[in-house]
């Protein structure tokens, strides 16, 4: 993240004369972040959700085959029979998510990191403090965002008989068949989840620059190189994705219940009534591992993702405050 811990807030921090083109830049370079990410994660996305939706354990035996094994046999297959561009099915919605909820991921870290300045508390527990904020900025970007990845991720999850033609055919027969909420579908065990990753997220990040800092006698944080910012927000990623992953399967899960007449070709089709019997069918059904499913290529997409928008963020914070 962009250093501002040389502010000092004797009077309110939205009183400096460039804070709201400062708070516009933070949302554009967000965005811009996000936009080239989801490009270079996307396929990654592809197979983390297919395997997230298969109830079949992961076996190559005749009597109890599931259609996904591996990454690289699910790699093989989904080229093989959908072609290469399935590796980016429901792109544009997924697009517009990357975006919006960059935009809004950043443009809310920076405003409530500016805010929590004026509080006192702030000044000696600033770890905590970037928790707090990344996590609430991260609960507005998902609920802003819900619509857009309940969208993408029925796309992803039909199969060649495509339930859904394009992303506004998705939107109308989901609002014709179960009205708004039907777009808002996992939103619990989403924030569930992204709260807190999101917070670990910017901690950690932040975090490893104060620690970069120390330890290579940089000034700033701005003075680190961004070969080094990609590195921390990889392992940012990395750490965060672990301690909540299983929230993001039940989001997932939750998120095709009354599509599964679209998903025959995949096998068994998971059914559940909330988040909790989401949890408990998914444990009954597939035993604890159940709940990791699809982890690999999440933990592969997170650090990259992490990386890559860290890295591309601080990067284009640095370039436009030197053109200031």
């Amino acid at each position: 993240m962009a250093d501002h811990d040389a502010i000092v807030a004797i009077v309110p921090v939205h009183d400096h004369p460039h804070y709201y083109q400062d708070q516009l830049k933070h949302a554009l370079a967000g965005g811009s972040a996000a936009f080239v990410t989801r490009v270079f994660v996307q396929p990654l996305d592809v197979l983390k959700i297919r395997f997230q939706l298969q109830v079949e354990p992961f076996s190559s035996s005749y009597y109890h085959r599931s259609k996904y094994t591996s990454l690289y046999q699910a790699s093989v297959c989904i080229f093989r029979e959908e072609g290469v561009r399935a590796f980016w099915k429901g792109h544009i919605p997924a697009q517009l998510l990357s975006v919006i909820y960059g935009m809004a991921q950043f443009w809310g870290y920076e405003i409530l990191k500016d805010k929590s300045k004026e509080i006192h508390w702030h000044q000696g527990h600033k770890n905590w403090s970037n928790f707090v904020c990344g996590g609430l900025a991260g609960a507005l970007g998902t609920f802003v965002t819900t619509p857009l990845d309940v969208i993408r991720t029925r796309l992803i999850a039909q199969d060649n008989r495509r339930g859904y033609t394009s992303m506004l055919h998705a939107t109308k027969t989901i609002l014709r068949a179960d009205g708004v909420s039907g777009l808002y579908r996992g939103l619990l065990p989403g924030i569930m989840q992204v709260t807190p990753l999101t917070g670990i997220n910017f901690m950690f990040y932040n975090w490893l620059g104060s620690t970069t800092v120390e330890v290579m006698k940089f000034n700033s944080k701005s003075d680190i190189p961004a070969a080094v910012a990609i590195m921390n927000g990889a392992m940012a990623g990395f750490l965060s994705k672990v301690m909540v992953y299983p929230m993001d399967l039940a989001k997932k899960r939750m998120q095709i219940q009354g599509f599964g007449e679209h998903r025959k070709s995949y096998g068994t089709h998971f059914s559940c009534n909330g988040m909790m019997d989401c949890f408990r069918n998914t444990v009954r059904q597939e035993g604890v591992l159940g709940l990791y499913k699809g982890m690999t290529p999440s933990i592969y997409k997170a650090a990259l993702t992490s990386a890559l928008n860290f890295g591309i963020y601080d990067q284009i914070r640095k370039y436009t405050s030197k053109s200031e």
